[in-house]
């Protein structure tokens, strides 16, 4: 039969990765089009004038920018999800596990951009980036006040991109993500109750409050803005991640889904409830020897 590093065994590792090429490529031109989708101007609703929730002031240094946002929420948990693949020795965990970020990143952000420029909502500091005319003090009679009468316009496109919190949305499914990844490979529901595991747990879950947070300190968006982003941004982490791992409540939740190309020579050994095989950089295998293998075939057949 061979083992499972012996010389038959690359050319199946090869089909796994063309097999991969796709999805990759695929996310690749999510994340193109979500750049093309945000150059597009988008809605501008009208506004009262004497709405105060649109009268804070314009903070020119966000407590969280970009940057860090892409740091905190993107690049740490990758470097986590890599590191404790590489502890594992799995590099397919490590594929599977970086793959579903970006997919969930990827859907996530762009989906809040499409909501962004279709809602129009004015952020809570639009009368300061407008700079309204200093004698414009109420709406024309029966109807509201347009975007026109500004005496400033650099700032109003992004003005008008308050729903829901782009921030907030990015934050959550990164950290969602690492939630979820972090507490399968703890194996959190294994009904042994460990308390530390909480503790650790908790650490994403603040992270992501604190720059959902931090938004609307900024006067960036109104509470019901981070909100929304907050359940785009869980939805989209666990959508990613359940197409590549299965759920948390199960007994092989700390494993990937194996390749979607069969081995000639080994069946998956977590659905045959085995242990982990630490040797196999692409998840648990069996030989078709194994007593359990051939009832496993009979059964998907």
């Amino acid at each position: 039969m061979g083992g499972f590093r012996g010389g038959q065994q690359r050319p199946w590792r090869w089909r796994v990765f063309w097999s991969y090429l796709p999805d990759w490529v695929l996310t690749i031109v999510l994340w193109g089009a979500f750049y093309l989708v945000d150059r597009i101007d988008g809605y501008r609703r009208l506004f009262d004038v004497n709405d105060t929730s649109l009268a804070h002031p314009y903070a020119v240094k966000e407590r969280v920018p970009v940057w860090l946002l892409g740091v905190l929420c993107a690049v740490v948990p990758a470097v986590i999800i890599v590191l404790t693949a590489a502890a594992r020795r799995s590099f397919w965990d490590a594929h599977n596990g970086i793959l579903g970020l970006v997919l969930s990143l990827g859907l996530t952000v762009t989906f809040t951009d499409i909501l962004k420029i279709t809602a129009g909502r004015a952020r809570p500091d639009l009368f300061d980036r407008c700079q309204l005319p200093e004698t414009l003090t109420s709406n024309p009679t029966h109807q509201l006040t347009s975007w026109t009468v500004c005496t400033r316009t650099d700032l109003l496109k992004d003005g008008f991109r308050s729903f829901p919190s782009g921030h907030s949305s990015f934050a959550w499914c990164g950290m969602w993500y690492l939630f979820l990844y972090a507490a399968a490979k703890l194996k959190t529901y294994n009904n042994k109750g460990y308390t530390f595991k909480s503790w650790l747990l908790l650490a994403p879950i603040s992270c992501a409050s604190l720059i959902a947070i931090s938004r609307t300190m900024d006067y960036r968006h109104h509470p019901t803005d981070v909100i929304a982003g907050a359940v785009i941004g869980v939805l989209g982490a666990w959508w990613g991640y359940r197409q590549y791992y299965p759920a948390l409540i199960t007994p092989e939740s700390f494993e990937p889904f194996s390749p979607r190309i069969p081995r000639d020579d080994v069946l998956p050994l977590h659905n045959l409830g085995g242990s982990e095989n630490p040797n196999d950089g692409y998840g648990e295998t069996v030989p078709l020897s194994h007593p359990g293998a051939p009832h496993l075939r009979d059964t998907s057949a």
